[in-house]
């Protein structure tokens, strides 16, 4: 109860006065979360090693501002007013490409990020569209419950990802709401569990990629569109930007298609770098024998980890 309240209470402050909060909380968390910043630096020297560290020192502690927005933003999106919700999205690019992709009658999958805010965007289109999408349940069940009831308080339909048998278990209900010509959403930025996961590049640099959405369009024939939730300046609302995938999206090679859905992530990105959020270890997982990028150590492979015991003369 007490976190629904404090939800309601929040969702009913104006959006500068959220923003407003987000840079103060920001700056303080840039300044006092050292391991955040080390991981946020650690990422942008990999990625944009063409700027200057003041540079990334300054798009970093931005991105933390920008974290704190969207964490500010989230209870005005699960539990505020309907019409509010509706009227933070001011402008729309590429709208029509999902009608489109929906009119080819194999569904739609939308390629969402961890770029401003997602939700904005994504949430209300339930309204207009049968949908489906993936949320991770978290340790608290009201808060995990305030996420589920958020995320469909305009229709559609979300799958928690749970574990069984040690793997998540969603495709075939992402397959079948595909099958029916729905959209589906999901969120391929993230390092998926060893084994789930193929090597592929972003921003040059070779980082263990989600390979669902390839794996849903070879199995579907789906359209890719990648969406972006893109923070106006000013707390003017957001601008929700459908994009097309770059070429080799749906090739039949995983590790093509993998690659390219990386490219199109990184094409977004590099649109408004400072909204991303790089204090995430993305690129923890190496290729077997490559050094870690945050800790300096060597990636061993399974048999190398725990040799066996040499036999005994």
């Amino acid at each position: 109860m007490l976190i629904k309240f404090l939800f309601l209470l929040v969702s009913k402050l104006p959006l500068p006065v959220l923003h407003l909060a987000g840079i103060l909380i920001g700056r303080l968390y840039w300044r006092f979360a050292k391991s955040k910043r080390h991981l946020a630096l650690c990422n942008l020297r990999l990625c944009f090693p063409e700027l200057s560290e003041a540079e990334r020192e300054r798009i970093g502690r931005r991105s933390c501002e920008h974290y704190i927005k969207t964490l500010l933003e989230t209870p005005l999106i699960w539990v505020g007013s309907a019409r509010r919700v509706c009227r933070l999205v001011t402008c729309v690019d590429g709208g029509e490409r999902v009608d489109a992709a929906l009119a080819h009658g194999k569904g739609l999958i939308i390629a969402a990020m961890h770029l401003g805010n997602f939700e904005a965007g994504i949430t209300p289109m339930a309204a207009r569209y049968p949908m489906t999408g993936l949320f991770k349940p978290v340790k608290y069940p009201a808060l995990c419950e305030l996420s589920r009831r958020g995320r469909t308080r305009f229709g559609g339909t979300v799958i928690p990802i749970i574990k069984r048998n040690g793997k998540r278990a969603v495709g075939s209900q992402l397959l079948r709401a595909l099958k029916r010509g729905e959209i589906i959403y999901a969120l391929p930025d993230r390092d998926p569990p060893r084994g789930q996961g193929v090597f592929a590049p972003f921003f040059g640099v070779e980082a263990h990629s989600p390979v669902l959405v390839p794996k849903l369009v070879q199995a579907t024939g789906a359209r890719l569109l990648f969406c972006v939730g893109e923070r106006l300046p000013r707390a003017a609302g957001f601008r929700v930007r459908f994009v097309e995938p770059p070429e080799g999206w749906d090739s039949p090679d995983l590790d093509v298609a993998t690659a390219a859905v990386n490219a199109g992530i990184e094409a977004c990105v590099r649109q408004c770098p400072e909204q991303y959020w790089w204090a995430y270890k993305r690129f923890k997982r190496r290729p077997y024998g490559q050094t870690c990028v945050y800790r300096g150590t060597v990636q061993l492979a399974p048999a190398e980890v725990n040799p066996p015991q040499a036999q005994a003369a």
